[in-house]
């Protein structure tokens, strides 16, 4: 195997694996601002069953 070809298939498998743990830190970071930034009190709209007795 050629050095040049075993350098340039590590630099596109290590370009592939920080992508990718960048992706999933960021999709952390957004979950967590989400959790920080929802509002506990939700307004629920119910309607009451009415039976005919």
């Amino acid at each position: 195997m050629k050095p040049n070809y075993i350098i340039s298939q590590t630099t596109k498998w290590l370009r592939r694996f920080i992508m990718a743990f960048m992706l999933g830190f960021s999709n952390v970071l957004n979950q967590e601002t989400k959790m920080i930034d929802d509002t506990f009190n939700k307004i629920e709209q119910t309607s009451d069953d009415k039976k005919n007795d």
